[in-house]
């Protein structure tokens, strides 16, 4: 078995065997690690193709724990659903499909079909498809549902994964209602973000789950939901939405419980770590 770790003073063997020895299923360079005296590592030999994508990856992470001001070009000011800047991944996996589009824009531009371009035809065919797609806005249809790229977590569904879903718009840009079971008294509601989380569920009207999203967006007027993901929500964040889904809650308005504190914390500074604890379940 190809020897991983290293110790310090063998440093210039693991350089050695990172360079020259075994290679992966891809043929790239296989990562050493550097071990201190309590066998911890200390240190990393790792591929630059692999370090790129961990480095794009957390810059990515970053970027979405930050509660951010309202911006039109983010939140898509008519409530439409971007697939590649909304949903909850931060890869290509947001992405729709490009190759439906490979054909027409290869007649378009060649007039050709696809499969007859050279490779620097289908470069160019490809680059064009992938531009298109990222300007890509779902608007609602005439009900005001828009599909939302949803992190996959029910019981019956065939493990975790990221699913399309039906969800309607409401009046706080980033957070939807959407059916998520039917029970005796009728359909089910939820509280989805736009990020793909779902926050609540068990209102059996639309109407009554749309009010509490009214009262989360008092609440926390700056939040971005489109970006973020249950972990970016600082403790007081969390206390906010606990307090809005106690008075706007499932079974009705609870005179009893007071309007939720409106919470606005400024955007975690560059580098600066976010303590949070997750909203969603």
């Amino acid at each position: 078995m190809t020897q991983i770790m290293f110790p310090l003073d063998k440093a210039h063997e693991a350089l050695d065997d990172f360079l020259d020895g075994d290679r992966d299923h891809r043929g790239e360079r296989m990562e050493r690690w550097l071990a201190g005296e309590d066998g911890e590592p200390v240190a990393y030999l790792v591929p630059a193709r692999d370090h790129a994508a961990m480095s794009e990856g957390y810059q990515h992470w970053l970027e979405a724990q930050e509660v951010a001001d309202e911006r039109p070009e983010d939140i898509a000011g008519e409530h439409g659903y971007k697939p590649w800047r909304h949903s909850p991944l931060a890869s290509t996996d947001r992405l729709l499909p490009t190759e439906p589009l490979h054909d027409p824009l290869a007649r378009m531009f060649f007039e050709k079909p696809y499969d007859e371009l050279d490779e620097d035809g289908r470069r160019r065919v490809r680059v064009a498809a992938i531009c298109a797609l990222l300007r890509v806005t779902l608007d609602p249809d005439g009900q005001g549902a828009v599909p939302v790229l949803v992190a996959g977590h029910e019981g019956d569904e065939p493990g975790n994964g990221l699913r399309w879903q039906l969800a309607f718009v409401t009046k706080v840009p980033g957070l939807y209602v959407r059916v998520t079971a039917n029970g005796f008294f009728g359909e089910e509601w939820g509280v989805v973000t736009g990020s793909g989380y779902r926050v609540h569920s068990g209102w059996y009207s639309r109407d009554d789950a749309a009010a509490c999203c009214e009262a989360l967006g008092r609440a926390l007027p700056n939040t971005d939901w489109m970006r973020l993901t249950p972990s970016a929500f600082t403790p007081r964040a969390l206390a906010a939405i606990k307090a809005a889904i106690r008075r706007y809650h499932p079974f009705g308005i609870n005179e009893k419980e007071p309007e939720p504190e409106v919470m606005a914390d400024p955007v975690p500074a560059e580098g600066e770590p976010v303590t949070a604890t997750a909203p969603a379940t």
